[in-house]
């Protein structure tokens, strides 16, 4: 079933309604023309309908337009003029009260598409501003971002701080401070202070139009049971048509009561009028959708809902995903006569002024104040530092640069760091991904929603993922994998799985994301990962996992009773109006009455809190 609601143009069918109820009111004031009003009334809420009854035949298709058509029509062939109008009427109303509907649970996801800016202002060689099509920014260009205005495209800040709202991209509530070099994402909203980016990325590529798009396919990718209900609903209609046509016939031949038998069978065309049912499944799914929009969470179509909900298998890669992308000092071995505090403190000294990130981890380790003056401190290109200290010529690095210096460290761990002084190696240091602090509390949400395999498939080192599960009470893992082989795993983890989820953030992830049931990426950061994925937790916020999977549960919950109260409501008004209790407007009302309630139903999805206790 189609319907073709036009935006530009709602005040039409209001007029329509009001009309034709300003007519039956007069039909009961003027009985000398009561017919005549009624029929007027009855033709003027009808001319919408036949519309879209045409549109629906030259697809070859009959919907609830051609049957509410059929009814009105014999019920004025018939005599039965009120009941032609208040069909109409009623019908009409129970449109308007879809867009409605429609229109209220669009409204978080399309609100998103607000977080475009279509101006943009370009900071000239002179210093001067002027105002550009946010379109024309490209790479290396400079933006300047006033107080309170939406930043245009993503880029790196080279001047003036301030604090951002992110929460259209993240759904994360407090400002975020930033400041010269910080990274800033398009559709975030700039605080009281002016600052000034440099561009890398043009707006078709940036956050906000990434998400856009995505969120503009994401009523493409129907789910099954919305799938099924259309189909069914495409059947069942021509079906109501033949059943209608053989009550008013057969009966009327047997008893001669013709009248009765074809007001009970266009009772049967009207209660049988498949809007409502469906009407219930993508009401459901949309307001779900933009539930977890406002929350930072972009689903790409309603059939991920229904996936999500009944998996039991989830996949973490370690890497961007239980941990972040900021590096850490882990175990720190040292040699005779040295303490921990100094083989840090040493290397610290040797990484000061590197902009590794292995290096500023180091220099995050320690005291800055304990951090003394070193002599020729360089960079070696295979992989490291040196400096000359009071002790004797210290190194700092990896097992290239120790080997190349004849430095011997088989004495130690195989740790990406190692200490030398005067070319005796004195210690070495773990360098590790810094855990989520929310990793562990997520697994364990996870657990508590029933899911029966939880593991983890890396292509770290064995030791780093073990000690990143034990924290967060993972007990199955694969470690030291290369993404064809992440490929070959989940594969197998699939065969004994309801619905498998892999969450992963990387472009290495990509080929996996695609082939799990429902593959969710951390964060825009990656291209490749965000496209590949059929969900996407924008602010790389792991606690955000379950809280999708609470609200596709509840979703998928609401869309039941929604489907069983509206076919119970249904049936039951068929077989009072097959024995004559049901009146033929009553129908529509029971229509109309089962839509409002399962929008009622349905909006309770926007105010749902996740909890998985």
């Amino acid at each position: 079933m189609t319907h073709e609601h036009h935006e530009e143009n709602k005040i039409f069918p209001i007029i329509t309604v009001s009309a034709g109820i300003i007519l039956v009111a007069g039909a009961f004031i003027f009985p000398s023309v009561k017919n005549i009003l009624l029929i007027i009334a009855t033709i003027i809420c009808a001319l919408p309908i036949i519309v879209d009854a045409f549109e629906e035949l030259k697809e070859k298709e009959i919907d609830e337009s051609a049957l509410l058509i059929i009814a009105a029509t014999a019920a004025i062939i018939i005599g039965e003029y009120f009941e032609a109008a208040a069909v109409t009427i009623l019908f009409c109303i129970g449109e308007l009260l879809e867009d409605f509907a429609s229109d209220r649970s669009r409204k978080s996801i399309e609100a998103l598409f607000g977080i475009i800016s279509t101006k943009a202002n370009r900071v000239n060689d002179d210093g001067s501003t002027a105002e550009i099509d946010a379109d024309e920014i490209t790479s290396g260009m400079k933006i300047a971002v006033m107080p309170h205005e939406i930043i245009p495209a993503d880029g790196i800040i080279y001047s003036g701080n301030s604090e951002i709202d992110t929460s259209a991209l993240t759904g994360e509530s407090l400002p975020r401070d930033i400041g010269i070099g910080s990274e800033i994402m398009s559709g975030c909203v700039n605080g009281n202070n002016t600052i000034y980016f440099e561009a890398t990325a043009e707006k078709k590529n940036s956050a906000a139009q990434r998400i856009a798009e995505m969120v503009d396919k994401a009523a493409e990718n129907k789910g099954r049971s919305q799938n099924l209900i259309a189909s069914f609903a495409k059947y069942y209609t021509p079906a109501i048509v033949v059943s209608a046509i053989l009550i008013a016939v057969i009966p009327s031949i047997i008893s001669g009561n013709w009248k009765d038998w074809i007001y009970k069978a266009l009772v049967l065309l009207v209660a049988s009028c498949p809007c409502a049912l469906v009407l219930s499944s993508p009401l459901a799914f949309f307001t779900s959708m933009g539930a977890c929009a406002r929350n930072g969470i972009i689903i790409k179509g309603s059939r991920y809902i229904e996936t999500l909900a009944k998996a039991d298998t989830a996949v973490f890669d370690k890497t961007g995903t239980l941990t972040s992308d900021r590096l850490c000092v882990g175990e720190t071995v040292c040699a005779e006569g040295y303490s921990e505090e100094e083989i840090l403190l040493l290397a610290a000294i040797c990484e000061k002024n590197s902009t590794h990130p292995i290096a500023k981890a180091i220099v995050s380790a320690v005291d800055k104040a304990k951090i003394t003056e070193a002599s020729e401190i360089s960079e070696i290109p295979a992989g490291g530092t040196s400096a000359v200290i009071p002790g004797g010529r210290l190194l700092c690095g990896g097992k290239r640069l120790m080997r190349d210096e004849n430095v011997d460290v088989s004495e130690f761990p195989d740790f990406p760091v190692y200490v030398a002084l005067d070319g005796k190696a004195i210690g070495s240091i773990e360098i590790t991904s810094e855990i989520r602090s929310n990793s562990k509390s997520t697994v364990e949400s996870l657990k508590k929603l029933g899911f029966k395999r939880i593991s983890v498939l890396s292509g770290d080192r064995t030791e780093q993922v073990e000690k990143i599960c034990n924290l967060c009470g993972i007990k199955e893992y694969k470690s030291e994998l290369l993404p064809e082989g992440k490929l070959e795993e989940i594969k197998k983890i699939k065969e004994n799985s309801s619905g498998l989820i892999y969450v992963g953030d990387g472009i290495n992830d990509a080929p996996v994301l695609r082939l799990a049931d429902v593959g969710i990426a951390m964060g825009l950061g990656t291209r490749a990962a965000a496209e590949s994925a059929d969900i996407i937790l924008t602010g790389s916020e792991i606690s955000k996992l379950s809280d999708a999977i609470i609200q596709s549960r509840k979703a998928i919950g609401v869309l039941r009773i929604n489907i069983i109260f509206v076919i119970l409501i249904k049936l039951a008004v068929i077989i009072l109006g097959i024995v004559g209790v049901a009146p033929m407007w009553s129908a529509v009302l029971a229509d109309v009455g089962t839509m409002i309630v399962c929008v009622i139903n349905s909006a309770r999805l926007l105010k749902s809190k996740s909890n998985p206790q």
